[in-house]
């Protein structure tokens, strides 16, 4: 089995592409397999071919960054870093509680990129020095949910049913009946119509 770690990079901007590309050819462990400036594609890629680690920028033209976070993590626990500007922080907040597990800002060196790349896929959560600065004054949620849990739910804030959740992540009706059961349990609330205002009250939305 190879030991080269196959990586999607996913931004709308040639020159953090090229970058990126770059980067990786100086470390062979990385192996960039494809480059995407459209969300819209990120699904149908990662479904085609073996892919290791996404890079992803949340700010895409066509599809909201969040959205297509939720669609991977939750349908196939992908390993996904957040590469973002100097803006919105909250969304980068969001998409750790949605199970990025790292999340790294367009103005720090590159070492960090790497650093992020190498903690992501051990298993571990890694925010460069930056990132941690500015997320300092998000505060994280009592309640734990898992990946596909928290996908589960950023869709039913969305407003979409059970069917519509199914198709997007590729999972059974009855799977997202059972995960809507353990959100229930979770957030200790009585109905479904409760789940999103208790997941918004611990700010896990």
């Amino acid at each position: 089995m190879s030991d080269t770690h196959r990586i999607l990079i996913v931004d709308d901007h040639p020159l953090t592409q090229s970058g990126l590309r770059l980067l990786f050819s100086a470390h062979p462990r990385f192996s960039v397999v494809g480059a995407l400036d459209r969300g819209a594609t990120v699904a149908a890629f990662v479904q085609s071919q073996p892919v290791d680690l996404v890079i992803l920028d949340l700010n895409m033209p066509d599809v909201r960054g969040i959205n297509i976070l939720a669609e991977i993590v939750g349908s196939r626990d992908m390993t996904v870093i957040i590469l973002t500007g100097e803006s919105g922080y909250g969304e980068v907040d969001y998409a750790l509680k949605l199970g990025a597990r790292a999340a790294v800002s367009k103005a720090d060196p590159a070492e960090e990129i790497i650093a992020a790349c190498d903690a992501a896929l051990a298993g571990d959560v890694y925010l460069s020095p930056h990132m941690e600065e500015a997320l300092g004054k998000y505060s994280g949620s009592p309640v734990t949910l898992s990946s596909r849990q928290m996908a589960i739910l950023h869709y039913l804030a969305q407003g979409e049913s059970n069917k519509e959740i199914s198709y997007r992540l590729s999972i059974a009706q009855p799977t997202v009946s059972f995960h809507i059961a353990e959100l229930r349990r979770k957030l200790d609330v009585p109905n479904n119509r409760k789940i999103v205002e208790r997941a918004q009250e611990l700010k896990l939305l």
